[in-house]
């Protein structure tokens, strides 16, 4: 079968995220392309990325360290092949994944988000640190446009 091509992966959802970065899959047979709404929903997302990025440059980086996005959008044919449970934040594009590169900085990436919400008096819907059977760990945040509950969680293997 032939990859399904991505539209548009190149088009900037804020100044240095792109839509391609949310919409990657290892499974390039299943479609995966958001509607206008998730990507209204994406870009509601980047906001908080690019303030975790900057602050987290200002504070701990080298350089410009970038936000590793191991999953954003997810269509209900990759979410369902992914083992995503139902009603995931991820089929309206309002969650990413973020690989980190160890708890450390996991820590510090959830400090980042919590703070920013408190100052800035914004909700968001989850930001849960989560491993699976391997050992791999990585920061799962979302945002809706309304109802969020400000859920905190640490989610282990399942």
């Amino acid at each position: 079968m032939e990859p399904i091509v991505q539209l548009n992966s190149n088009a900037k959802l804020s100044e240095n995220f792109k839509l391609g970065e949310f919409t990657k899959s290892n499974h390039p047979e299943v479609y995966n392309i958001p509607s206008h709404e998730a990507i209204a929903n994406l870009k509601r997302l980047c906001g908080w990325l690019e303030v975790l990025r900057k602050r987290y440059n200002e504070k701990y980086g080298v350089g410009e360290e970038p936000i590793r996005i191991n999953s954003g959008y997810r269509s209900a044919q990759l979410n369902k092949k992914v083992g995503g449970v139902a009603g995931s934040n991820h089929l309206t594009g309002c969650a990413v994944d973020i690989r980190v590169l160890g708890v450390v900085q996991l820590i510090r990436y959830a400090n980042i988000l919590l703070d920013y919400a408190d100052e800035s008096n914004q909700d968001f819907d989850e930001l849960l640190i989560e491993k699976n059977r391997y050992g791999a760990i990585w920061l799962h945040f979302a945002v809706r446009p309304f109802s969020n509950r400000r859920k905190v969680n640490f989610l282990g293997p399942k």
